[in-house]
């Protein structure tokens, strides 16, 4: 969900409602925060989906590196029933309220690596960008596996 999305819904819900709760004015305040920046980066998206897991008490409990693993793999195993149930790859359908489908599924996937780079203080972009580097030197089909 992109920030002109949330920010949308927060104003749908405060003009329903007429006013924000703690955790939806905190959302809204890092979300002008981080606008402010003039890329939309991997850093910038690190930042947001690990504030809002503070915000939501995600970290009121500690986690241990192998639950933050299983938690990203969840997300991966929940994407491919999705296409066991002949959902399409570009697929995004509604329960309720919350989007469901094979690219939300993926995007929760990202949320959680994101949440926890944040976590543990690693600068994913960073990473990302070196690895890229390095796979642009390797040579074709390195390896020699057939997948």
């Amino acid at each position: 969900m992109d920030l002109d999305r949330i920010k949308e819904r927060l104003a749908e819900r405060q003009a329903r409602r007429g006013w924000l709760d703690e955790e939806e004015a905190e959302m809204l305040q890092l979300i002008a925060l981080t606008e402010s920046r003039q890329k939309k980066t991997i850093g910038y998206l690190q930042d947001l989906a690990h504030q809002n897991a503070i915000n939501k008490g995600w970290y009121e409990e500690p986690r241990t590196f192998g639950e933050m693993i299983a938690l990203m793999h969840s997300e991966l195993s929940e994407a491919l029933e999705e296409h066991r149930n002949d959902r399409g790859f570009r697929e995004i359908y509604y329960e309720g309220e919350k989007p469901c489908g094979i690219p939300i599924e993926l995007a929760d996937t990202v949320i959680r690596i994101c949440d926890t780079c944040g976590h543990l203080g690693i600068d994913l972009e960073a990473a990302i960008r070196e690895k890229m580097t390095y796979n642009a030197t390797r040579p074709q089909r390195h390896g020699g596996k057939k997948l």
